[in-house]
């Protein structure tokens, strides 16, 4: 089974390019799959997805790292940079 997770992210006025290009920047060598969408003004959720769930753990390292260096353009939630969730795959279609 595969592993999907979703990141949302809040980005602060002024960084929106910044932040885009950051993200595209990162290795997503052991995802499938990575997509960025804007959900609304200054709002994006990635979602990237896994075929081991190994690959996520390693992945999360990596991605705290990134975090870091990306933390001044980012609204906190509450008291974390973003808000996550991941899951099993148990229905998908691909065209």
């Amino acid at each position: 089974m595969n592993i999907v997770t979703v990141v949302k992210y809040k980005v602060k006025d002024g960084y929106v390019d910044d932040f885009i290009k950051a993200i595209n920047e990162y290795d997503y060598s052991k995802a499938l799959s990575m997509r960025l969408i804007s959900t609304s003004d200054n709002e994006f959720i990635s979602i990237m997805e896994y075929d081991e769930i190994d690959k996520t753990g390693d992945d999360e390292v990596d991605g705290v790292n990134w975090l870091d260096t990306v933390e001044h353009m980012l609204e906190f939630y509450g008291e974390s940079r973003t808000d996550s969730c991941s899951g099993l795959v148990l229905a998908a279609y691909d065209q």
